[in-house]
């Protein structure tokens, strides 16, 4: 499993704690803060999120909501613990209506609990107290100040950045457990943030809905770039002998570099037994879970490949670092004019940007006529990178032309070109001219996020694109991404913050891309598909007789149906593979699922 470099969006964070109290003015462990003002001399429905409880003493922001009956003045009275540390960063002075006052409480380091009055003043009425918040100085439990200090650094950047202001008016948790505070409280909020998130098409959840703003425990490697592990990616289950409960786990993918590549593992080989163990459908979820994510150990592994359970391969594959290299294929090929390049990228990762610029180099100087994109397992990542691979597909005569449109929180946009990102400042270059007339792209479920930007961003310059496979995500927004710290260990937040748009302003497919050529419809029959595995594959990348989708964009390239050639494999019906038990794989790790992403600069 790939580790992240991250270095280069640190941030510095406060953790907190807090308890749920009584309410009272005078300062004291354990009596809260005031509830709502029904009407106080011009000002009506005043609602604090903080009622009943205080103020963490690691630092908190809250966003008050009023009805004022005409222009008002706000401040601060400080009671006690010094002045400075409670701020009103919005709303200090308001106008007649629904008013929000934001306010930022700095970490309490002091021996007391301190407490600040907030004051308000209608045009032609009496100055009067909206309430009293009190700041407590115990942390509590580690295990409090672990929750309320990861979930406060989320609840803060939600509250100034999230796309959808109306997270600020939620009364949350900061106690629950974090990892499942995004969840709960953006679920609150119903079909407003309906873009954050999608619905399982499959599985126990389907129709349930998922929430793509996450976090996420990070591990910093020894050395830039590097990963550990097997290099397995996903891997689903099939039965390959039922009368005698055999179970094979086909491999999605191996990663170029990685110890099972280096074994002479590939894309689509079944592995039934593991160290001497037969596979079968009492055991075979743990060994699922033990190659995926095992961080040592040895593995004798037998396995078949390409649906021949009479072709029986064994291979002994040890967990060690690795380069990671986000290119999962690359190959040339074609005939008579044709020349095709075929590249398969798992994401968008500015720390493996030398990989994919070469490759596009390597696609340049072979002077190719047309470029199949496979993106079937790329749910997204680096804007920049993305931005990257559209502009050289593209050429430059389209440097200047729009590639995105991001409209921020607050009416905020910005408009990034081909030739760059944000103010040109991506530092990537401008990529080679490929010189192409149109592109193919392979697409699945879990195509998404940045990698849709490309199809849509194409799109947005009348640059044909075809799509080959699966109803793509559908994910059109993405996240700003920081990392924090708490007690010693780092975690990733990344939290929706934009839209995305084409040049012609289109950018409502929160449901997916519909392919021009459909692979699997992603139904609960097998019967009307081309590929009943697809996105997975009982063969390797370039055997045309198993990768069912390229062999459909290279005959409609080259405008006839080949069967039989130099570059094809003999097509295998879809009778003759093994029965499927699932093919939904492993969930990825979390870091730049469904992740258009950007970095921010220290």
């Amino acid at each position: 499993m790939k580790s992240i470099n991250l270095l280069k969006c640190c941030v510095a964070v406060l953790s907190f704690a807090f308890m749920v109290v009584g309410c009272g003015k005078e300062p004291d462990s354990g009596q809260g803060n005031d509830g709502p003002v029904v009407d106080t001399d011009g000002v009506k429905n005043f609602v604090n999120p903080a009622t009943g409880r205080d103020i963490s003493s690691y630092g908190e922001v809250i966003s008050c909501v009023l009805m004022s009956e005409g222009n008002y003045t706000a401040w601060f009275e400080f009671v006690s613990g010094g002045e400075g540390w409670a701020e009103i960063t919005k709303g200090e002075t308001g106008v007649e209506g629904r008013n929000t006052i934001r306010i930022t409480f700095t970490a309490n380091e002091t021996d007391e609990v301190r407490a600040v009055e907030l004051m308000i003043q209608v045009e032609g009425k009496d100055p009067k107290s909206l309430a009293v918040f009190n700041q407590m100085k115990d942390a509590g439990t580690a295990q409090l100040q672990k929750n309320t200090a990861l979930n406060t650094y989320m609840h803060n950047r939600l509250v100034e950045e999230y796309l959808w202001e109306d997270y600020g008016d939620l009364e949350v948790d900061l106690t629950m457990e974090f990892t499942e505070f995004l969840n709960k409280h953006l679920l609150m909020l119903g079909n407003i943030n309906i873009e954050d998130g999608g619905k399982y098409r499959s599985g126990e959840n389907k129709g349930k809905r998922y929430i793509y703003s996450n976090i996420q425990e990070v591990t910093p490697t020894t050395k830039v770039y590097e990963t550990g592990g097997l290099g397995f990616g996903p891997i689903f289950s099939s039965r390959i002998d039922a009368q005698n409960d055999v179970i094979g786990l086909s491999i999605a993918y191996v990663h170029q570099g990685s110890p099972a590549w280096m074994a002479g593992m590939k894309r689509g080989d079944t592995i039934y037994s593991v160290n001497g163990v037969v596979l079968t459908s009492s055991n075979y979820k743990s060994y699922v879970n033990a190659l995926y994510y095992s961080p040592s150990g040895t593995y004798r592994l037998a396995f078949i490949r390409n649906a021949d359970v009479n072709e029986r391969y064994e291979a002994q594959v040890t967990v060690d670092s690795y380069r990671y290299n986000p290119v999962l294929y690359s190959a040339i090929f074609g005939e008579g004019e044709h020349k095709i390049g075929y590249l398969v990228l798992e994401n968008f990762d500015l720390d493996a940007q030398d990989f994919v610029a070469d490759i596009i180099q390597q696609l340049k100087e072979n002077a190719i006529t047309d470029l199949i994109l496979d993106l079937r397992f790329n749910p997204g990542g680096a804007v920049a990178q993305s931005r990257y691979l559209a502009s050289a597909i593209a050429g430059t005569a389209h440097l200047d032309d729009v590639f995105v449109n991001v409209e921020f929180r607050g009416a905020k946009t910005q408009s990034w070109k081909f030739r760059g990102g944000p103010n040109d400042e991506d530092g990537l270059g401008i990529a080679p001219d490929l010189g192409l007339k149109r592109l193919y792209v392979i697409g699945s479920e879990n195509t998404a996020s940045a990698s849709e930007l490309i199809i849509n961003g194409l799109r947005g310059i009348d640059f044909p694109v075809t799509l080959i496979g699966s109803r793509t995500e559908g994910k059109n927004v993405g996240m700003t991404t920081t990392l924090t710290v708490h007690d010693g260990v780092q975690y990733l937040f990344s939290p929706i913050t934009f839209r995305v748009k084409n040049a012609k302003g289109f950018g409502d497919y929160p449901d997916g891309f519909q392919p021009d050529m459909m692979v699997n419809n992603q139904n609960s029959s097998y019967a009307d598909d081309k590929d009943n595995a697809f996105p997975y594959s009982f063969g390797d990348w370039g055997d045309m007789g198993f990768n069912v989708a390229l062999r459909l964009a290279y005959e409609d390239i080259i405008g006839q149906s080949k069967t039989s050639s130099a570059v094809l494999a003999a097509p295998v019906s879809v009778s003759s593979t093994p029965a499927l038990i699932d093919a939904t794989g492993l969930k990825q790790p979390q870091h730049g699922r469904f992740g258009n992403v950007i970095y921010l600069k220290d």
